[in-house]
């Protein structure tokens, strides 16, 4: 690598944003398990939204470096938060047995966060893989 330098992850705002939302589901989870509104299930699928979006980001910023062709993890980032925000729903409302607009609040401030993570992630997975497609097209 003569006269180039590498880039690190957190000079890259777009990525490193999609992998500090990634973080923030876990963090979410954490914070609501200590005042006992999510069970210890709930916890786990919060850890794994956080290492599974965590890993994608990493994947999709290893591909944008290397300008890869086929942007697989660039796919990913998109279908990722995607998945997110339609399983959401569908999951507590199926575990709850009850209608979205039934939670108690807690459950619900829960839902919002999770919702709002995923819409967040799915745009920055939009923008890193237009961003990605752009660099391509350069070459």
């Amino acid at each position: 690598m003569e006269g180039k330098t590498k880039m690190k992850i957190t000079e890259n705002k777009i990525y490193f944003s999609f992998i500090l939302l990634g973080l923030f589901y876990f963090v979410t989870k954490v914070f609501f398990y200590i005042f006992d509104i999510c069970s210890t299930r709930a916890l786990m699928l919060g850890l794994l939204a956080t290492v599974s979006t965590i890993l994608i980001g990493i994947a999709s910023f290893k591909e944008y470096s290397k300008k890869a062709n086929k942007l697989a993890a660039h796919w990913l980032a998109i279908a990722g938060p995607l998945f997110i925000l339609i399983y959401t729903p569908i999951y507590m409302t199926t575990k709850m047995g009850i209608s979205v607009f039934q939670f108690s609040i807690g459950k619900f401030t829960i839902f919002i966060i999770f919702e709002c993570l995923a819409i967040a992630q799915l745009i920055l997975g939009i923008l890193m893989f237009k961003d990605a497609r752009e660099i391509k097209n350069k070459d």
